[in-house]
């Protein structure tokens, strides 16, 4: 089979490789759609020497074409989603459900042709969800996860920071969840149009628009000393991530006693006291497992299947796997237009 290899920063080819063999209770999939994450595009544009020679890519869908003989609920010609987290399944966090804190979480690479996975991992996709959405699931179950972790218990207001992929579907995630407004931000006019369109009750453009100013007009405002500033959001998700000092951001829009959300991966330091004097609490949230034990990516596929959350417009662009480099090009250059960017191997 054909598969994408990273040899270093910029450097993916397409290598021949053998075919996955499955074991008992795995299924063998031809990967249909493979979604390019910005964990991928870290890799992809520094990528660390101990990455060589490996595999990427955690974000896929496909069809069943070889099932294990004890295999049950699963069949040859199945199209599925796919999760790819696995644990080790021995751990305190694994045996307790929440194998995503597993300090040996690997994730089942996906550019190439295919590749096999326990069936756990996979799920049947209702007639009316492409492969394409489909390869968005672990981004929704990301979304999914924030949203639980966060409290949210409805009719709050909502700072989404982030128009991207994961923002945007958080921002649809939390509307389904039952948020009241939710308001979001994005770097790009093509960001803020398509966020208006999926569902936001208001979006600022911050390279062109004053944040703290139009969250005055938005959540009103309080006097602090002599200055004035605004009253804030109930619930703030930070989906950006970097060295932009968004959590800074995030705590400048979210109410006294509100809670910050952080799904991306801030580089920025921010003051203890900016948040312990005003009581905002402060959550991580990584990846996915389950939710009232059921698991978050079957919510997630629940959330697409009826509609609540639009991973169609998003994706916009696919390229054949023997375009990957270029795919990974227009993936790392914002200037393009993109969002999501999909493999179709």
């Amino acid at each position: 089979m054909r598969a994408a290899t990273f040899y270093g920063a910029g450097d993916i080819r397409i290598e021949e490789r053998p075919l996955p063999r499955i074991d008992p209770g795995e299924v063998l999939i031809k990967i249909k759609a493979a979604g390019i994450c910005g964990s991928d595009l870290h890799g992809y544009r520094s990528a660390p020497r101990h990455s060589e020679g490996l595999m990427f890519g955690h974000e896929y869908s496909g069809e069943v074409v070889e099932a294990a003989g004890d295999v049950k609920g699963l069949a040859v010609g199945d199209r599925v989603g796919l999760e790819p987290l696995i644990g080790c399944g021995a751990c305190d966090y694994c045996l307790s459900g929440n194998y995503h804190l597993c300090k040996d979480l690997w994730h089942i690479p996906g550019f190439a042709e295919y590749q096999k996975f326990p069936q756990g991992k996979a799920f049947k996709l209702p007639e009316n969800v492409s492969y394409e959405e489909a390869s968005t699931l672990d981004c929704i179950a990301v979304a999914v996860h924030a949203a639980k972790l966060s409290g949210l218990k409805g009719g709050e207001t909502v700072e989404v920071l982030g128009a991207g992929t994961i923002g945007l579907l958080t921002m649809q995630t939390v509307k389904a969840f039952g948020a009241g407004s939710v308001y979001e931000t994005g770097t790009y006019d093509f960001q803020v149009k398509l966020a208006k369109e999926l569902g936001a009750d208001a979006v600022i453009n911050v390279r062109t628009e004053d944040l703290l100013g139009k969250m005055k007009e938005l959540t009103g405002v309080e006097v602090v000393g002599e200055r004035e500033v605004p009253r804030g959001v109930d619930h703030v998700f930070e989906a950006i991530g970097g060295p932009k000092g968004t959590l800074e951001d995030a705590l400048r829009v979210v109410r006294r006693g509100g809670v910050i959300t952080v799904i991306g991966n801030p580089k920025s330091p921010v003051k203890l006291s900016s948040f312990v004097m005003r009581e905002i609490k402060i959550i991580g949230s990584s990846s996915y497992a389950y939710y009232d034990q059921k698991p978050e990516f079957q919510i997630a596929l629940d959330l697409l299947a009826h509609g609540k959350v639009n991973a169609k417009k998003i994706i916009t662009h696919k390229f054949p796997l023997d375009r990957i480099k270029e795919a990974f090009d227009v993936a790392s250059d914002k200037r393009t237009g993109c969002i999501k960017v999909v493999i179709e191997p």
